[in-house]
Protein backbone atom coordinates (compact mmCIF):
# COMPACT_ATOMS: atom_id res chain seq x y z
CA UNK A 1 0.00 0.00 0.00
CA UNK A 2 0.97 3.21 -1.02
CA UNK A 3 1.13 5.92 2.26
CA UNK A 4 -1.05 9.32 1.00
CA UNK A 5 0.92 12.30 2.73
CA UNK A 6 -0.46 15.66 2.68
CA UNK A 7 1.63 17.66 -0.13
CA UNK A 8 4.56 19.72 1.82
CA UNK A 9 4.26 23.57 1.50
CA UNK A 10 7.08 25.24 -0.40
CA UNK A 11 9.80 26.27 1.83
CA UNK A 12 9.32 29.63 3.66
CA UNK A 13 5.60 29.48 3.51
CA UNK A 14 2.66 28.44 5.81
CA UNK A 15 0.68 25.47 4.75
CA UNK A 16 -3.22 26.47 2.92
CA UNK A 17 -4.85 23.75 4.25
CA UNK A 18 -7.23 24.69 7.27
CA UNK A 19 -7.86 22.11 10.29
CA UNK A 20 -11.70 21.17 10.53
CA UNK A 21 -11.67 23.91 13.26
CA UNK A 22 -10.39 26.58 11.56
CA UNK A 23 -13.25 24.98 8.54
CA UNK A 24 -15.82 25.32 11.32
CA UNK A 25 -14.87 29.05 12.15
CA UNK A 26 -15.00 30.18 8.44
CA UNK A 27 -18.26 28.27 8.05
CA UNK A 28 -19.46 29.87 10.71
CA UNK A 29 -18.47 33.48 9.68
CA UNK A 30 -19.91 33.05 6.15
CA UNK A 31 -23.05 31.91 8.10
CA UNK A 32 -23.31 35.35 9.55
CA UNK A 33 -22.69 37.44 6.58
CA UNK A 34 -25.64 35.28 4.91
CA UNK A 35 -28.24 37.98 4.56
CA UNK A 36 -31.01 35.18 3.89
CA UNK A 37 -30.71 34.33 7.44
CA UNK A 38 -31.71 38.32 8.40
CA UNK A 39 -34.48 38.26 6.20
CA UNK A 40 -36.02 35.11 7.59
CA UNK A 41 -35.46 36.27 11.38
CA UNK A 42 -37.11 39.75 10.26
CA UNK A 43 -39.86 38.49 9.07
CA UNK A 44 -40.20 35.99 11.43
CA UNK A 45 -39.86 38.73 14.37
CA UNK A 46 -42.92 41.10 12.84
CA UNK A 47 -44.95 38.22 11.97
CA UNK A 48 -45.01 37.47 15.79
CA UNK A 49 -45.45 41.10 16.36
CA UNK A 50 -48.21 40.88 13.77
CA UNK A 51 -50.38 38.21 15.34
CA UNK A 52 -50.02 39.42 18.51
CA UNK A 53 -51.19 43.18 18.07
CA UNK A 54 -54.03 41.25 15.73
CA UNK A 55 -55.40 39.48 18.81
CA UNK A 56 -54.67 42.42 20.92
CA UNK A 57 -56.61 44.53 18.47
CA UNK A 58 -59.74 42.11 18.92
CA UNK A 59 -62.15 43.35 15.91
CA UNK A 60 -61.58 39.89 13.88
CA UNK A 61 -63.52 36.46 14.90
CA UNK A 62 -61.77 33.15 16.23
CA UNK A 63 -61.82 31.49 12.56
CA UNK A 64 -60.32 34.68 10.79
CA UNK A 65 -57.51 34.98 13.39
CA UNK A 66 -57.08 31.21 12.48
CA UNK A 67 -56.88 32.10 8.93
CA UNK A 68 -54.63 35.06 9.68
CA UNK A 69 -51.96 32.91 11.68
CA UNK A 70 -51.66 30.01 8.95
CA UNK A 71 -51.45 32.55 5.85
CA UNK A 72 -48.34 34.55 7.64
CA UNK A 73 -47.45 31.16 8.27
CA UNK A 74 -47.71 29.99 4.87
CA UNK A 75 -45.63 33.21 3.54
CA UNK A 76 -42.63 32.29 6.33
CA UNK A 77 -42.20 29.27 4.41
CA UNK A 78 -42.71 30.33 1.07
CA UNK A 79 -39.66 32.52 1.62
CA UNK A 80 -37.80 30.31 3.32
CA UNK A 81 -38.10 27.49 0.51
CA UNK A 82 -37.16 29.89 -2.26
CA UNK A 83 -34.17 31.69 -0.72
CA UNK A 84 -32.92 27.83 0.42
CA UNK A 85 -33.93 26.33 -3.09
CA UNK A 86 -31.44 23.51 -3.80
CA UNK A 87 -32.69 23.86 -7.53
CA UNK A 88 -28.74 24.78 -8.95
CA UNK A 89 -30.00 26.13 -12.21
CA UNK A 90 -32.33 28.51 -10.47
CA UNK A 91 -31.15 28.82 -7.19
CA UNK A 92 -30.28 32.74 -7.92
CA UNK A 93 -33.29 33.73 -9.34
CA UNK A 94 -34.87 31.61 -6.54
CA UNK A 95 -33.27 33.09 -3.72
CA UNK A 96 -33.58 37.06 -5.26
CA UNK A 97 -37.65 36.78 -5.59
CA UNK A 98 -37.48 34.94 -1.61
CA UNK A 99 -35.53 37.91 -0.67
CA UNK A 100 -37.81 40.60 -2.26
CA UNK A 101 -41.24 38.96 -0.92
CA UNK A 102 -39.49 38.54 2.38
CA UNK A 103 -38.07 42.65 2.65
CA UNK A 104 -42.01 43.42 0.90
CA UNK A 105 -43.85 40.58 2.85
CA UNK A 106 -42.30 42.74 6.27
CA UNK A 107 -42.83 45.55 5.32
CA UNK A 108 -46.38 45.55 4.94
CA UNK A 109 -46.64 43.66 8.21
CA UNK A 110 -45.24 46.28 10.00
CA UNK A 111 -47.12 48.96 8.41
CA UNK A 112 -50.13 46.77 9.50
CA UNK A 113 -49.14 46.38 12.29
CA UNK A 114 -48.80 50.20 13.20
CA UNK A 115 -52.29 50.46 12.27
CA UNK A 116 -53.07 48.73 14.33
CA UNK A 117 -51.37 50.39 17.49
CA UNK A 118 -52.37 53.73 16.33
CA UNK A 119 -55.73 52.53 16.21
CA UNK A 120 -55.28 51.00 19.63
CA UNK A 121 -53.68 54.84 21.01
CA UNK A 122 -56.49 56.19 19.40
CA UNK A 123 -59.19 54.71 21.09
CA UNK A 124 -57.25 54.71 24.23
CA UNK A 125 -57.26 58.66 24.11
CA UNK A 126 -61.04 59.17 23.61
CA UNK A 127 -62.23 56.26 26.30
CA UNK A 128 -62.17 55.37 29.12
CA UNK A 129 -62.97 57.53 32.38
CA UNK A 130 -63.28 60.95 32.34
CA UNK A 131 -60.43 63.06 33.91
CA UNK A 132 -61.74 66.71 34.71
CA UNK A 133 -59.35 69.69 34.54
CA UNK A 134 -60.07 73.01 36.86
CA UNK A 135 -58.39 76.13 36.75
CA UNK A 136 -58.74 77.48 40.45
CA UNK A 137 -57.50 81.05 40.47
CA UNK A 138 -57.08 83.80 43.30
CA UNK A 139 -59.31 87.12 41.81
CA UNK A 140 -58.60 90.23 43.33
CA UNK A 141 -60.48 94.00 42.03
CA UNK A 142 -57.79 95.86 39.57
CA UNK A 143 -56.57 98.46 42.15
CA UNK A 144 -56.10 95.93 45.27
CA UNK A 145 -53.02 96.04 46.85
CA UNK A 146 -52.23 92.56 46.61
CA UNK A 147 -50.25 92.11 43.55
CA UNK A 148 -48.40 89.23 43.87
CA UNK A 149 -48.48 85.77 45.54
CA UNK A 150 -46.35 87.16 48.06
CA UNK A 151 -48.77 89.66 49.15
CA UNK A 152 -51.57 87.63 50.31
CA UNK A 153 -51.54 87.07 53.70
CA UNK A 154 -53.84 85.08 56.45
CA UNK A 155 -55.28 88.21 57.22
CA UNK A 156 -56.76 88.66 53.53
CA UNK A 157 -60.50 87.73 53.18
CA UNK A 158 -61.22 85.17 50.04
CA UNK A 159 -64.86 84.50 48.97
CA UNK A 160 -65.41 81.10 48.09
CA UNK A 161 -68.77 79.22 46.52
CA UNK A 162 -69.70 76.10 47.31
CA UNK A 163 -68.10 75.10 43.06
CA UNK A 164 -64.73 75.29 44.72
CA UNK A 165 -64.34 72.17 47.05
CA UNK A 166 -61.90 72.23 50.05
CA UNK A 167 -59.45 69.79 48.03
CA UNK A 168 -59.74 72.47 45.40
CA UNK A 169 -58.79 75.60 47.95
CA UNK A 170 -56.29 73.33 49.49
CA UNK A 171 -54.07 72.80 46.21
CA UNK A 172 -54.76 76.64 45.68
CA UNK A 173 -52.99 77.76 48.95
CA UNK A 174 -50.41 75.35 48.55
CA UNK A 175 -49.35 77.04 45.78
CA UNK A 176 -49.73 80.37 47.61
CA UNK A 177 -47.34 79.56 50.22
CA UNK A 178 -44.48 78.16 48.07
CA UNK A 179 -44.70 81.10 46.17
CA UNK A 180 -44.16 82.92 49.40
CA UNK A 181 -47.51 83.81 50.52
CA UNK A 182 -49.60 82.62 53.53
CA UNK A 183 -53.05 80.90 53.43
CA UNK A 184 -55.94 83.18 53.45
CA UNK A 185 -58.94 83.09 55.44
CA UNK A 186 -62.00 81.89 53.32
CA UNK A 187 -65.33 82.70 53.70
CA UNK A 188 -67.65 80.56 52.50
CA UNK A 189 -70.84 81.66 50.15
CA UNK A 190 -74.04 79.96 49.15
CA UNK A 191 -74.34 81.73 46.15
CA UNK A 192 -71.73 82.77 42.30
CA UNK A 193 -73.46 86.11 42.32
CA UNK A 194 -72.95 86.78 46.35
CA UNK A 195 -69.45 86.19 46.06
CA UNK A 196 -68.85 88.49 43.33
CA UNK A 197 -71.10 91.42 45.43
CA UNK A 198 -68.76 91.28 48.62
CA UNK A 199 -65.87 91.30 46.20
CA UNK A 200 -67.48 94.42 44.80
CA UNK A 201 -68.63 96.13 47.85
CA UNK A 202 -65.07 95.50 49.50
CA UNK A 203 -66.57 92.78 52.22
CA UNK A 204 -64.16 90.27 51.06
CA UNK A 205 -60.24 90.90 49.85
CA UNK A 206 -60.65 88.66 46.72
CA UNK A 207 -62.27 85.70 45.56
CA UNK A 208 -61.62 82.10 44.74
CA UNK A 209 -63.48 80.30 41.77
CA UNK A 210 -63.13 77.60 38.93
CA UNK A 211 -62.36 79.71 35.95
CA UNK A 212 -65.63 77.64 34.44
CA UNK A 213 -67.46 79.69 36.01
CA UNK A 214 -66.08 83.10 34.68
CA UNK A 215 -68.41 83.19 31.76
CA UNK A 216 -71.47 82.54 33.67
CA UNK A 217 -70.28 85.92 36.31
CA UNK A 218 -69.98 87.64 32.91
CA UNK A 219 -73.56 87.30 32.11
CA UNK A 220 -74.41 89.34 35.11
CA UNK A 221 -71.33 91.14 35.96
CA UNK A 222 -69.96 92.31 32.04
CA UNK A 223 -66.81 94.39 33.15
CA UNK A 224 -65.49 91.50 35.31
CA UNK A 225 -62.57 90.73 33.12
CA UNK A 226 -61.70 94.08 33.29
CA UNK A 227 -62.23 95.00 36.76
CA UNK A 228 -60.40 92.29 38.47
CA UNK A 229 -56.77 90.24 38.50
CA UNK A 230 -55.84 86.46 38.53
CA UNK A 231 -52.91 86.83 41.25
CA UNK A 232 -52.35 83.07 41.27
CA UNK A 233 -54.32 80.14 39.34
CA UNK A 234 -53.30 76.16 39.63
CA UNK A 235 -54.70 73.36 37.12
CA UNK A 236 -56.32 70.55 39.22
CA UNK A 237 -57.75 67.14 37.61
CA UNK A 238 -60.04 64.75 39.35
CA UNK A 239 -60.90 61.43 38.17
CA UNK A 240 -64.78 61.05 37.95
CA UNK A 241 -66.43 57.29 37.58
CA UNK A 242 -66.67 55.65 34.86
CA UNK A 243 -70.82 55.89 34.62
CA UNK A 244 -71.42 53.87 31.53
CA UNK A 245 -73.87 50.92 31.35
CA UNK A 246 -72.73 48.28 29.20
CA UNK A 247 -74.27 46.69 26.43
CA UNK A 248 -73.62 45.10 23.38
CA UNK A 249 -73.70 47.75 20.97
CA UNK A 250 -74.20 46.04 17.75
CA UNK A 251 -76.96 44.34 18.75
CA UNK A 252 -78.95 45.74 21.19
CA UNK A 253 -80.03 49.84 21.43
CA UNK A 254 -78.18 51.98 24.07
CA UNK A 255 -78.97 55.67 24.94
CA UNK A 256 -75.82 58.01 24.12
CA UNK A 257 -75.68 61.79 25.80
CA UNK A 258 -74.10 63.85 23.45
CA UNK A 259 -72.92 67.11 25.33
CA UNK A 260 -71.84 70.08 23.60
CA UNK A 261 -69.64 72.47 25.35
CA UNK A 262 -69.50 75.98 25.45
CA UNK A 263 -65.36 76.61 25.12
CA UNK A 264 -63.23 75.84 22.80
CA UNK A 265 -59.62 73.77 23.04
CA UNK A 266 -59.52 70.80 25.84
CA UNK A 267 -61.86 68.71 25.94
CA UNK A 268 -60.88 67.75 29.53
CA UNK A 269 -62.02 71.55 30.87
CA UNK A 270 -65.33 71.53 32.55
CA UNK A 271 -67.53 74.03 30.74
CA UNK A 272 -71.81 74.74 30.62
CA UNK A 273 -73.02 72.35 28.65
CA UNK A 274 -74.59 74.24 25.97
CA UNK A 275 -75.60 71.38 23.68
CA UNK A 276 -77.96 68.76 25.04
CA UNK A 277 -78.98 65.49 22.80
CA UNK A 278 -80.28 62.06 24.01
CA UNK A 279 -79.53 59.68 21.00
CA UNK A 280 -81.54 56.87 21.11
CA UNK A 281 -79.54 54.06 18.81
CA UNK A 282 -80.90 50.88 17.21
CA UNK A 283 -77.77 49.16 15.39
CA UNK A 284 -79.91 46.33 14.18
CA UNK A 285 -82.74 48.36 12.76
CA UNK A 286 -80.31 51.19 11.84
CA UNK A 287 -82.32 53.85 13.37
CA UNK A 288 -81.34 56.90 15.45
CA UNK A 289 -83.57 59.48 17.34
CA UNK A 290 -82.37 62.46 18.59
CA UNK A 291 -83.91 64.15 21.42
CA UNK A 292 -82.65 67.95 21.54
CA UNK A 293 -83.43 69.33 25.37
CA UNK A 294 -82.62 73.33 25.33
CA UNK A 295 -79.63 74.66 27.43
CA UNK A 296 -81.59 76.89 29.58
CA UNK A 297 -84.34 73.98 31.05
CA UNK A 298 -85.13 74.33 34.30
CA UNK A 299 -84.48 70.80 35.98
CA UNK A 300 -83.34 69.43 39.39
CA UNK A 301 -79.14 69.02 39.38
CA UNK A 302 -78.23 65.88 40.10
CA UNK A 303 -74.84 66.01 41.34
CA UNK A 304 -74.41 61.84 42.68
CA UNK A 305 -70.73 61.20 43.18
CA UNK A 306 -69.60 64.46 41.75
CA UNK A 307 -67.54 67.30 43.42
CA UNK A 308 -70.65 69.57 44.12
CA UNK A 309 -71.43 70.88 47.20
CA UNK A 310 -75.23 71.66 47.19
CA UNK A 311 -77.79 69.00 47.70
CA UNK A 312 -79.03 66.40 44.55
CA UNK A 313 -82.90 68.40 43.20
CA UNK A 314 -81.27 71.92 43.43
CA UNK A 315 -82.99 73.50 40.67
CA UNK A 316 -81.38 75.03 37.59
CA UNK A 317 -80.69 75.80 34.31
CA UNK A 318 -79.76 72.20 32.60
CA UNK A 319 -76.43 73.89 31.42
CA UNK A 320 -75.25 74.40 34.20
CA UNK A 321 -74.64 71.03 35.04
CA UNK A 322 -71.95 70.89 33.00
CA UNK A 323 -69.86 73.02 34.95
CA UNK A 324 -69.16 69.94 37.15
CA UNK A 325 -68.67 67.49 34.78
CA UNK A 326 -70.79 64.96 31.75
CA UNK A 327 -71.29 62.53 34.78
CA UNK A 328 -73.45 65.30 36.43
CA UNK A 329 -75.06 66.33 33.12
CA UNK A 330 -76.16 62.27 32.55
CA UNK A 331 -77.47 61.67 36.33
CA UNK A 332 -79.81 65.11 35.72
CA UNK A 333 -81.08 64.15 32.72
CA UNK A 334 -81.26 60.27 33.66
CA UNK A 335 -83.39 61.38 36.95
CA UNK A 336 -85.84 63.87 34.49
CA UNK A 337 -86.62 61.46 31.56
CA UNK A 338 -86.51 58.67 33.69
CA UNK A 339 -84.13 56.54 31.47
CA UNK A 340 -80.60 54.56 31.64
CA UNK A 341 -77.91 56.65 29.78
CA UNK A 342 -75.46 54.08 28.93
CA UNK A 343 -73.17 56.20 27.47
CA UNK A 344 -72.03 60.08 26.46
CA UNK A 345 -69.87 61.88 24.24
CA UNK A 346 -68.56 65.52 24.58
CA UNK A 347 -67.31 67.56 22.28
CA UNK A 348 -66.92 71.67 22.37
CA UNK A 349 -66.64 74.49 19.62
CA UNK A 350 -63.29 73.50 18.27
CA UNK A 351 -64.45 69.94 17.73
CA UNK A 352 -67.39 71.15 14.92
CA UNK A 353 -64.91 72.85 13.49
CA UNK A 354 -62.44 70.16 13.18
CA UNK A 355 -64.41 67.06 12.54
CA UNK A 356 -66.62 69.09 9.79
CA UNK A 357 -63.14 70.17 8.44
CA UNK A 358 -62.11 66.63 8.35
CA UNK A 359 -64.66 64.98 6.41
CA UNK A 360 -64.59 67.52 3.64
CA UNK A 361 -67.57 69.77 4.88
CA UNK A 362 -71.16 68.92 5.38
CA UNK A 363 -74.52 69.61 3.62
CA UNK A 364 -77.08 71.06 5.77
CA UNK A 365 -80.91 71.89 5.60
CA UNK A 366 -82.36 75.02 6.90
CA UNK A 367 -85.87 75.83 7.87
CA UNK A 368 -85.46 78.99 7.53
CA UNK A 369 -82.86 81.69 5.74
CA UNK A 370 -80.59 83.36 8.21
CA UNK A 371 -77.19 85.08 8.26
CA UNK A 372 -75.23 83.24 5.19
CA UNK A 373 -77.12 80.68 5.44
CA UNK A 374 -80.23 80.30 3.05
CA UNK A 375 -83.42 78.06 3.55
CA UNK A 376 -82.99 74.95 2.15
CA UNK A 377 -79.38 73.18 1.05
CA UNK A 378 -76.15 74.86 2.48
CA UNK A 379 -72.77 73.11 2.03
CA UNK A 380 -70.65 74.36 5.05
CA UNK A 381 -67.18 74.09 5.91
CA UNK A 382 -66.32 73.52 9.78
CA UNK A 383 -66.24 77.32 10.68
CA UNK A 384 -69.59 77.69 8.92
CA UNK A 385 -71.23 74.88 10.72
CA UNK A 386 -70.26 75.88 13.96
CA UNK A 387 -71.94 79.40 13.11
CA UNK A 388 -75.17 76.98 12.16
CA UNK A 389 -75.40 75.43 15.44
CA UNK A 390 -74.30 78.67 17.77
CA UNK A 391 -76.87 81.05 16.27
CA UNK A 392 -79.99 81.69 18.03
CA UNK A 393 -81.03 84.95 18.46
CA UNK A 394 -81.58 85.19 14.92
CA UNK A 395 -85.24 83.15 15.59
CA UNK A 396 -88.15 84.11 17.06
CA UNK A 397 -88.06 80.67 18.28
CA UNK A 398 -84.42 81.27 19.84
CA UNK A 399 -82.93 78.18 21.68
CA UNK A 400 -85.84 75.59 20.23
CA UNK A 401 -84.53 76.06 16.71
CA UNK A 402 -80.80 76.13 17.31
CA UNK A 403 -81.60 72.79 19.05
CA UNK A 404 -83.14 71.62 15.51
CA UNK A 405 -80.21 73.23 13.98
CA UNK A 406 -77.90 70.95 16.29
CA UNK A 407 -79.75 67.95 15.22
CA UNK A 408 -79.29 68.39 11.64
CA UNK A 409 -75.35 68.91 11.67
CA UNK A 410 -75.21 65.56 13.55
CA UNK A 411 -77.43 64.14 11.04
CA UNK A 412 -75.63 65.64 8.22
CA UNK A 413 -72.10 64.34 8.99
CA UNK A 414 -73.89 60.87 9.86
CA UNK A 415 -74.94 61.00 6.01
CA UNK A 416 -71.84 61.98 5.32
CA UNK A 417 -69.34 59.15 7.12
CA UNK A 418 -72.07 56.79 5.91
CA UNK A 419 -71.74 57.38 2.45
CA UNK A 420 -70.21 54.41 0.62
CA UNK A 421 -69.57 56.12 -2.51
CA UNK A 422 -67.05 58.99 -0.69
CA UNK A 423 -63.58 57.68 0.78
CA UNK A 424 -61.72 59.89 3.15
CA UNK A 425 -58.23 60.02 4.80
CA UNK A 426 -58.78 58.13 7.93
CA UNK A 427 -55.58 58.44 9.19
CA UNK A 428 -56.01 62.02 9.56
CA UNK A 429 -59.75 61.52 10.57
CA UNK A 430 -59.26 59.52 13.17
CA UNK A 431 -55.99 61.89 14.47
CA UNK A 432 -58.76 64.66 14.26
CA UNK A 433 -61.72 62.84 16.39
CA UNK A 434 -59.08 62.10 18.77
CA UNK A 435 -58.40 65.39 19.72
CA UNK A 436 -61.97 66.37 19.41
CA UNK A 437 -64.05 64.32 20.98
CA UNK A 438 -64.27 62.54 25.07
CA UNK A 439 -66.17 59.45 25.45
CA UNK A 440 -67.31 56.63 28.21
CA UNK A 441 -67.34 53.86 25.40
CA UNK A 442 -64.79 51.10 26.01
CA UNK A 443 -62.31 50.30 23.65
CA UNK A 444 -64.20 47.30 22.59
CA UNK A 445 -67.76 49.11 22.06
CA UNK A 446 -65.93 50.96 19.90
CA UNK A 447 -63.99 48.35 17.92
CA UNK A 448 -67.28 46.57 17.60
CA UNK A 449 -68.77 49.83 16.00
CA UNK A 450 -66.46 50.84 13.28
CA UNK A 451 -66.32 47.03 12.42
CA UNK A 452 -70.42 46.22 12.21
CA UNK A 453 -70.06 50.18 10.09
CA UNK A 454 -67.53 48.55 7.52
CA UNK A 455 -69.22 45.21 7.35
CA UNK A 456 -72.69 46.32 6.59
CA UNK A 457 -72.17 49.84 5.85
CA UNK A 458 -76.27 50.35 7.04
CA UNK A 459 -78.46 52.89 5.85
CA UNK A 460 -78.95 54.75 9.39
CA UNK A 461 -82.42 56.08 9.42
CA UNK A 462 -82.22 59.39 11.34
CA UNK A 463 -85.15 61.20 13.24
CA UNK A 464 -84.94 64.16 14.71
CA UNK A 465 -87.61 65.72 17.48
CA UNK A 466 -87.04 68.67 20.35
CA UNK A 467 -88.58 68.98 24.23
CA UNK A 468 -90.50 72.42 24.22
CA UNK A 469 -90.85 75.00 27.04
CA UNK A 470 -92.29 78.51 28.40
CA UNK A 471 -89.66 81.13 28.73
CA UNK A 472 -89.42 82.66 32.41
CA UNK A 473 -87.02 83.66 35.01
CA UNK A 474 -86.34 81.75 38.07
CA UNK A 475 -83.74 81.45 40.63
CA UNK A 476 -80.43 79.63 39.41
CA UNK A 477 -79.18 77.80 42.52
CA UNK A 478 -75.62 77.62 41.73
CA UNK A 479 -76.04 81.30 40.28
CA UNK A 480 -77.88 82.68 43.88
CA UNK A 481 -80.31 84.65 41.97
CA UNK A 482 -83.15 84.71 39.35
CA UNK A 483 -81.99 84.48 35.49
CA UNK A 484 -83.88 83.50 32.38
CA UNK A 485 -84.59 80.09 31.95
CA UNK A 486 -87.12 77.76 30.13
CA UNK A 487 -89.72 75.88 32.45
CA UNK A 488 -90.46 72.41 30.57
CA UNK A 489 -93.37 71.50 28.27
CA UNK A 490 -94.25 67.85 30.32
CA UNK A 491 -96.40 66.77 27.29
CA UNK A 492 -93.62 67.16 24.95
CA UNK A 493 -91.54 65.78 27.53
CA UNK A 494 -93.73 62.46 27.65
CA UNK A 495 -94.05 62.70 23.90
CA UNK A 496 -89.66 62.07 23.86
CA UNK A 497 -90.26 59.25 26.60
CA UNK A 498 -92.42 57.45 24.54
CA UNK A 499 -90.43 57.45 21.17
CA UNK A 500 -87.37 56.94 23.32
CA UNK A 501 -88.75 53.67 24.46
CA UNK A 502 -90.28 52.83 20.74
CA UNK A 503 -86.14 52.66 19.94
CA UNK A 504 -84.91 51.02 23.27
CA UNK A 505 -87.17 48.74 23.99
CA UNK A 506 -87.47 46.81 20.26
Amino acid sequence: AVAHRMPSAPKGQVPCWNSPAERSGNEKVKYLKDLRIYIQLLLAGISIWFIVRLVLFGMMTNILYVIAFFITAAFNLLVYVLMFARHKKRKKLYCRIGKALGIAFSVFLAVMALGMWFMDSFLHGITGTEVVKKDISFIVLEDSPIQSQGDISGDALAAVQQMVTDEDIQELCSEIVNGGGSAPETVPYESLNGQIEALYSGEADAVIINESSRSLIEEQWEDFSSDTRVVVSVSVSREQANISRKTDVTAQPFLVLISGMDAYGSLDQTARSDVNILAAVDPVEAKILLVSIPRDYYVPIMSGNTSIAGRDGSMDKLTHSGLFGAECTVRTLENFFDVEINYYVKVNFSSVIEIVDAIGGITVESDIAFGEFRQGSNECSGEQALAFVRERYAFADGDRQRGRNQMEVIRAIVSKLSDPSLSYDYAALLETVQDSVDMNFSDTEVKSLIQMELARRPAWQVESISVNGEDGNDYSYFYGSDLYVMYPDMDSVEEAKDKISEIMEQ
